[in-house]
């Protein structure tokens, strides 16, 4: 097989259907597997300016393995050589699981695209997966509550609030409502395909405390950027400040 009706790089997939010696291999309930491709840059001075970084899941903990630009889907092979996973505490056949796709991932397996589906084989095993954005299509900005799950710091860094109260915020064109989880909050919105700009930003007067303080600050110094970078993953919607400080939140039906 081989990679010639084009790349995956930028295209996260999640598999529809995974065959061990022809016959389904059945995973763990409610999990599948999703692999990620995205070209990154070197943060290093040495070595190659760019990195093809894959990153995989599959249910517990997260893989990320990378290579130098051009060099991780090459020849119609993965080339993984190595990869760094997250330790996080799992059920036994969850772990299992993870050594599995680990031990697939490590194999060079061949790779083949077909439009939206993307085909992965090593030995007897073969995943099928297909475009997230097919089986999963985003949710809409517009008209979908989003209630914040994280604050974020220096760009990367996730912070729970777990004693704070629900915030959540709403977009409608040009406005923007919500709540802090101690004030209502309301602004006015003008954007791009990637990019807020959000203006006359008023809240309630009311005194907050502890994390519900924090989650409220976090919150106003985000949406009173000068610009305000946004991302819709699936359910997920992350809006990053310039600064680094910035929002991940959930659509909340």
């Amino acid at each position: 097989m081989s990679g010639s009706s084009g790349s995956p790089m930028g295209r996260t997939y999640l598999s529809t259907a995974v065959m061990v010696d022809g016959r389904p291999k059945q995973l763990v309930s409610d999990t599948r597997v999703r692999v990620e491709f995205e070209e990154v840059p070197n943060p290093n001075e040495e070595g190659p300016r760019v990195h093809d970084v894959l990153r995989a899941f599959a249910g517990c903990n997260r893989v990320g393995a990378w290579a130098a630009a051009g060099e991780l889907l090459a020849d119609g092979r993965l080339w993984v050589n190595g990869y760094e996973i997250t330790q996080v505490g799992c059920e036994a056949p969850l772990l299992a699981q993870d050594d599995w796709l680990c031990e697939f991932l490590m194999s060079q397996p061949s790779w083949h695209l077909d439009g939206d589906q993307l085909t992965l084989s090593s030995g007897g095993t073969t995943i099928t997966l297909l475009d997230r954005k097919v089986v999963e299509p985003d949710f809409p900005l517009d008209g979908t509550r989003w209630k914040l799950v994280t604050t974020i710091e220096n760009g990367d860094l996730f912070r729970y609030h777990h004693r704070a109260q629900e915030a959540w915020l709403t977009f409608d064109g040009e406005r923007l409502t919500g709540s802090t989880g101690c004030n209502e909050i309301s602004g006015t919105i003008s954007r791009t395909s990637t990019k807020l700009t959000i203006t006359d930003v008023v809240t309630t007067d009311r005194a907050c405390t502890g994390e519900t303080a924090d989650v409220e600050t976090a919150i106003l110094t985000t949406l009173r950027a000068a610009r305000v970078t946004y991302a819709i993953d699936y359910n997920r919607l992350t809006l990053l400040a310039p600064t680094g400080i910035g929002l991940d939140l959930t659509a909340n039906p």
